[in-house]
């Protein structure tokens, strides 16, 4: 296939020339010098192998190729024009609303304060929250369904970046009354014949938890089992048994009649980060929300 080389700005400059017939008056539309636009001319025509413009010292008028070229050159700047004005109505959407896909956890106690932040700060950008487990953040981002996540995996998916920004430790929640209450912390293996309440194995949390419990002597046994984390601290809040919860999860306003006591022999951790795909750019708003949790983070997400 034969290359064409022909610029945009070339295009420009000869329909000015031939809509103004004057080379100085299209030079002073297009804002450049007069030799300038003759060398744009000059290159058209070359590519072209045709002459377009008659000139003389006193008048410039078309050729019949020029005046065939116009009609494609006049449709070619307005394609262009067409384009150029979506590409802005898309970066105009992409700016205008902010998705971010995170786990529960986040969603109920650490980012309502980050986005009343984030609204003060945009009042006319839109939001978006998808509330989902571990395995779902990491789909909604790799797939751009959200512009990025907060998510406690992730970090071993090659086409992900995982910047991670904060660390908890896992809780026992377990109503006030409950003799273990009283401790300022429980090890795992007190918990055997408890009515221990826990997520799913199909959750992230379960997978990491079993894991860190393996090597146990004596494991807990699940008495209780539910999908999400919230609903196993209302079960733990009903007095149905007690649950072992992300620190971040439990909240004393939401849930005073539970206290939280850390699980210890093994403490085990999780480590959240922001999660985005590799190589792409956050709009405006985006980035600033992200830079907002990441900051949020090293205050212990006060903010």
């Amino acid at each position: 296939m034969h290359r064409i080389d022909i610029e945009f700005g070339d295009l420009q400059a000869f329909v000015a020339v031939s809509e103004q017939l004057s080379f100085r008056a299209a030079a002073d539309l297009l804002f450049i010098s007069q030799p300038a636009l003759s060398r744009r001319i000059d290159k058209l025509e070359a590519v072209l192998e045709a002459r377009l413009l008659e000139r003389t010292s006193r008048r410039v008028a078309l050729t019949e190729a020029g005046r065939q070229f116009l009609e494609h050159a006049r449709a070619s700047i307005a394609e262009m024009q067409v384009a150029m004005g979506s590409m802005s109505a898309a970066a105009l959407q992409r700016n205008s609303l902010v998705t971010v896909a995170c786990v529960p956890s986040v969603a109920n106690h650490v980012l309502p304060g980050a986005l009343q932040a984030f609204s003060s700060r945009f009042p006319n950008v839109r939001l978006r929250v998808l509330d989902e487990s571990g395995g779902q953040v990491v789909q909604s981002v790799a797939r751009a369904a959200a512009d990025f996540g907060v998510n406690f995996i992730g970090a071993q998916d090659a086409d992900l970046d995982f910047r991670a920004i904060y660390s908890e430790r896992y809780v026992l929640a377990v109503q006030r009354e409950h003799p273990l209450a009283r401790q300022s912390q429980v090890a795992w293996r007190e918990l055997c014949g408890t009515r221990l309440i826990s997520v799913s194995v199909r959750s992230s949390n379960r997978i990491l938890l079993d894991n860190a419990l393996a090597r146990l002597k004596e494991r807990p046994a699940v008495f209780c089992e539910v999908n999400h984390v919230t609903a196993a601290l209302a079960m733990a809040a009903a007095g149905v048994g007690v649950a072992a919860v992300p620190a971040l999860a439990y909240s004393q306003v939401r849930y005073p009649a539970l206290v939280a006591v850390p699980l210890v022999e093994p403490e085990v951790q999780r480590t959240l980060g922001l999660i985005t795909r590799k190589g792409n750019v956050l709009s405006t708003p985006a980035q600033a929300l992200f830079d907002m949790l990441d900051d949020a983070a090293r205050r212990e997400f006060r903010f």
